[in-house]
């Protein structure tokens, strides 16, 4: 079939303003790309289409420039309007265009990862005359419908009330209703239903955002910051060594900052200045800042403000008090994560304060949003790294030199059966269903010598899963979190895990030096300690963790619907590879399934990277 579209470009965008004085709201940016490019990109994903149109008035030359740029000349037809149409006109005034086929309308200012095929397919099989997509959960609810979703009319009573979406599908007789000039397609869908004709509407699915008021451009931005397990972006030549920050973030364009800015839930709209000063909550622009209360775009629940996104199924939520309560549904990790922080705290290790314990639940005290992970992800210079990683580290020996006694709750050992459980879960979860690979015998007894070499090294008190997202850093000093699998292992795994982390990429440089810190820092406290054996033993830890890391992204992304962790794993299998080429006479059966795992992914289209 034939199938074209038309993007409603033209408006102002008045409640924007005075953003929209500088920038049309199609080109709203969202992490680096205009609002418009996702619109494209998610109609050409989804429809079968054979042509896309748009209209411009307000700020045309811009959105011109950017259909050229990232679309080429002939992909876009685009419509000038010297005098602003309205929705209905814009369709009138395209035409000699849009005659001829179905052709589906999509306002400028609608963010949505919407399946639009669903309801191409309800119109074409319904045939109406349009299709109005439609939501139960938009505060206008504009539209009277019956029971079958018929459109009744906008005022009439005794239908059911729903909010229209921007979004919708017409047969090319829709435009006989509308006049030339000024017109909006309300004036249609009313001289239509006189005339007879059928209006249907149909649910839209997904995540949707009208951006038109600051606080849904927030809102909208942020949605798109979490689905991607972010808290931050930053655009490549933005200079931040001076901001400090907190909260969600989002630097648009390229800027610098002062010494002692600070932002918080912040976007940064403003271009080639130098920002100063302290900003929560709101957008900066150029020559001011918009403020927009936080219940606008934050996700707010009964129990408080929703934070946190990692790999763990326990729901965080931020109070009013300055507290972080966390809901477990697993009795066994919340009592271990009870015991745990009381004995770790007694022995002045950097977690969470508890306040309060409940049924299922655990108040904190609030550590913030900055992990060191969002640090790194902001903040490039290998002096402020290594800055933050010596604190890091100070905590980490901590941990490591700590001598249990009598009032220590049961850490349960990192041996041979847990490193091979590991094997395992990687094998099952990426090997065999990521890859399709069939695990040998012969890989099997190359895991039993890797869980044999790896449990045999010293062991201390660990934190087990010591990467960046799991180290909190507030008022200068770093706070393990998710720290309910501690166990007694080697401190390599934690060591592999921190500076070789597929989350964030680490210069050598800089892992030499928090190498030589740590061992120097760990000598101090214990002379007697083997920085021989240690060293020995980081290619197997490194390379048993990374595999881990594997199992796990898949687990995560394919199975609890967490599908950010699969932009991870191209870093974690070439860390993997590294490490079987430095011991491939040990394990050259692993070494050939991961270089025949890189082909098989490459083949699938799943990772550029590799």
């Amino acid at each position: 079939m034939e199938l074209k579209a038309f993007i409603l470009a033209a408006g102002y965008g008045t409640r924007l303003r005075p953003i929209t004085e500088f920038i049309p709201k199609p080109l709203l940016p969202l992490l680096g790309r205009p609002l418009l490019h996702y619109i494209i990109e998610n109609l050409f994903k989804t429809l079968p289409l054979q042509g896309l149109a748009l209209n411009v008035h307000h700020k045309a030359e811009q959105i011109e420039a950017f259909c050229k740029t990232y679309f080429g000349s002939n992909q876009i037809t685009i419509f000038k309007e010297r005098e602003i149409l309205g929705t209905g006109g814009a369709l009138k005034n395209a035409w000699h265009y849009l005659k001829g086929t179905p052709f589906l309308v999509h306002n400028g200012d609608i963010l949505t990862n919407a399946n639009l095929e669903e309801a191409l397919y309800f119109h074409l099989q319904r045939k109406p005359l349009a299709t109005l997509l439609v939501r139960e959960d938009i505060p206008r609810k504009n539209l009277i419908v019956d029971p079958e979703g018929r459109l009744i009319g906008l005022e009439e009573k005794g239908g059911l009330e729903r909010g229209f979406t921007g979004i919708a599908i017409y047969e090319p007789e829709f435009l006989e209703f509308l006049p030339l000039g000024f017109s909006s397609v309300v004036e249609g869908w009313l001289k239509a239903l006189r005339a007879g004709h059928e209006i249907l509407t149909y649910p839209l699915r997904g995540a949707w955002f009208d951006l038109g008021t600051p606080g849904a451009y927030l809102k909208a931005l942020f949605f798109l910051l979490k689905t991607q397990g972010e808290t931050v972006y930053v655009h490549p030549e933005a200079e931040t060594e001076n901001l400090q920050f907190q909260g969600m973030l989002s630097i648009e364009k390229k800027c610098s900052f002062a010494k002692g800015s600070f932002l918080k839930n912040v976007v940064v709209l403003t271009e080639g200045e130098t920002i100063s000063g302290r900003f929560e909550n709101g957008i900066l622009y150029p020559g001011g800042f918009i403020q927009v209360r936080p219940e606008e775009f934050l996700e707010r629940e009964k129990e408080g403000y929703a934070v946190g996104f990692g790999g763990s199924e326990r729901r965080f939520y931020r109070q009013a008090n300055r507290s972080i309560l966390m809901k477990d549904p697993q009795k066994e990790n919340l009592e271990r994560t009870i015991q745990y922080n009381l004995y770790l705290k007694s022995k002045s290790i950097n977690v969470p304060k508890i306040k309060k314990i409940g049924e299922g639940e655990v108040l904190f005290e609030d550590l913030g949003d900055l992990s060191l992970y969002s640090y790194f992800r902001v903040f490039k210079s290998e002096g402020r790294r290594r800055r933050v990683l010596k604190k890091v580290l100070d905590e980490v020996v901590k941990l490591h030199t700590l001598s249990l006694d009598g009032e220590a709750p049961y850490f349960p050992p990192f041996d041979y059966e847990h490193f091979r459980w590991e094997t395992s879960y990687f094998a099952d979860k990426f090997l065999n269903f990521l890859c399709g690979l069939r695990v040998e015998e012969a890989l099997e007894r190359e895991f039993d010598k890797l869980a044999e070499l790896s449990a045999g090294f010293p062991k201390n008190l660990m934190h087990r899963d010591l990467q960046s997202q799991n180290i909190m850093l507030k008022r200068g000093r770093a706070y393990f979190v998710d720290y309910q699998g501690a166990r007694i292992g080697p401190p390599g795994y934690d060591l592999a895990s921190l500076l070789w982390d597929p989350y964030v990429e680490l210069s050598e440089s800089l892992r030499g030096w928090a190498l030589r810190y740590y061992i120097a820092q760990r000598k101090r406290i214990e002379p007697q300690f083997n920085e021989h054996l240690l060293i020995l033993s980081l290619p197997f830890l490194r390379l048993q963790r990374h595999l881990q890391a594997l199992g796990a992204y898949v687990n995560l992304s394919l199975f609890k619907g967490k599908g950010y962790f699969l932009k991870f794993i191209p870093q974690a299998l070439f860390y993997a590879m590294e490490e079987t080429a430095l011991l491939e006479r040990d394990f050259p059966l692993l070494r050939a399934y991961l270089e025949e795992a890189k082909r098989i992914l490459k083949r699938k289209g799943l990772f550029e990277e590799l």
